[in-house]
């Protein structure tokens, strides 16, 4: 590589932490983080010899998950984290939240898909993942059993299993909002029929659920805005193995697009120097200081850790966590926002046009203009 190209190409390397594939309800593994690390080959192999050496690494090869169990492994992540700071970002996301946000994209979205920018832009898909989170959170069995049924039907396909979400007569000790919530499903269950025919259970579709492929694209299109070119190594993946083709389109791309959504622009594309490479962590060693860096923040971000080293990486989430992962935040469930009070009108609205075969899109935007207006005029009246 010469001179000039040294700041324009990134070699890159990723690995995750808390891989469960389609199952986001797992009982353990509560958190997924896929991290990136930015470092040459040579470098990398100097350095996971100098831990593994350190720290007395047996089997010669770094592994995150078995490092953090004991505390000379954790200062051993820590070495790796302190000595890449700046060079590295991750992706983390909460596995309820994220399969609360794919139910609003297989459930919801079909049947608002024609003006689906409108919804995304006044936050609505964040008012429903949010507020199915909670559900699913601290609501009782009718909310797990929703969540369990959706989470069958797209590892399956097997649409005669939504018994609890198509359900007409409703668990006594359903919330309101998820009332509604089932309502919209139930009476929209075609298209979200038509939407996953022949994709959920099938193909790369039995990975549907998985968060590997979404984090990697959104960490190599963050690494796009600081690098001309992109050579990506993968820890191998089945999710990736089946299917590769959105990766394969950024090959030799050189154009910059964005998406502007709810008021934030977020890259869309990057430039691929080769196709993703899918290789052995053993052979390539920048992998495995991804698997330390992906475990570490995956520690962090549990709230069930508290000692030293989670605290410690807790500080560097500001700085290394791309926007794009994905948390909940009950801001958008605040009542005493006008936005989140449109919303819940607006859900009101869709589940009620949903029973009375009403179109969901005509004049919606018309109608979400005079709500807005009411409620500035007329807030609703809260409980308190």
């Amino acid at each position: 590589m010469g001179a000039n190209d040294f700041n324009t190409h990134a070699i890159l390397h990723f690995d995750e932490s808390g891989f469960t594939g389609n199952n986001l309800l797992h009982k353990q593994q509560k958190i997924f983080c896929y991290a990136s690390l930015e470092c040459p080959h040579d470098e990398a192999e100097k350095f996971v010899e100098h831990i593994i050496r350190k720290y007395q690494i047996q089997n010669g090869e770094i592994k995150g998950g078995k490092l953090l169990k004991g505390v000379r492994g954790k200062r051993a992540v820590d070495e790796i984290v302190q000595n890449f700071k700046g060079r590295f970002k991750v992706s983390v996301s909460d596995k309820k939240y994220a399969l609360a946000g794919k139910f609003f994209e297989y459930i919801f979205e079909p049947a608002i898909a024609s003006v689906n920018s409108i919804f995304y832009n006044i936050n609505f898909h964040r008012f429903i993942s949010n507020m199915l989170y909670v559900e699913l959170s601290v609501r009782g069995a009718m909310a797990e059993e929703i969540f369990e049924d959706f989470e069958k039907l797209m590892r399956t396909g097997d649409f005669e299993g939504l018994k609890a979400l198509f359900l007409t007569s409703k668990d006594e000790g359903i919330s309101p909002v998820l009332e509604q919530i089932c309502d919209f499903a139930i009476h929209n269950k075609e298209s979200v029929v038509r939407e996953l025919d022949g994709y959920a259970g099938e193909g790369a579709g039995k990975w549907v659920l998985d968060l590997t492929n979404t984090a990697l694209f959104c960490l190599l299109a963050e690494w796009g805005q600081e690098y001309d070119q992109l050579t990506a190594y993968c820890d191998q993946s089945k999710p990736l193995s089946e299917d590769q083709e959105i990766f394969n389109v950024m090959i030799d791309r050189e154009d910059k697009k964005f998406t502007h959504i709810a008021g934030i622009d977020s890259p869309i594309t990057f430039n691929l120097k080769e196709p993703l490479n899918l290789v052995d962590s053993k052979v390539v060693h920048g992998v495995q200081l991804a698997d330390a860096i992906a475990g570490a923040f995956a520690y962090a971000c549990d709230r069930d850790n508290q000692d030293e080293y989670a605290e410690k990486w807790r500080d560097m989430i500001e700085e290394h966590v791309i926007f794009g992962s994905v948390f909940p935040d009950y801001d958008h469930l605040d009542l005493e926002k006008l936005e989140v009070q449109r919303n819940a009108v607006l859900l009101q609205e869709l589940a009620d046009r949903s029973k009375k075969g009403i179109s969901l899109t005509d004049d919606i935007a018309t109608y979400i203009q005079f709500i807005t207006l009411a409620l500035r005029e007329s807030p609703l009246e809260l409980q308190t």
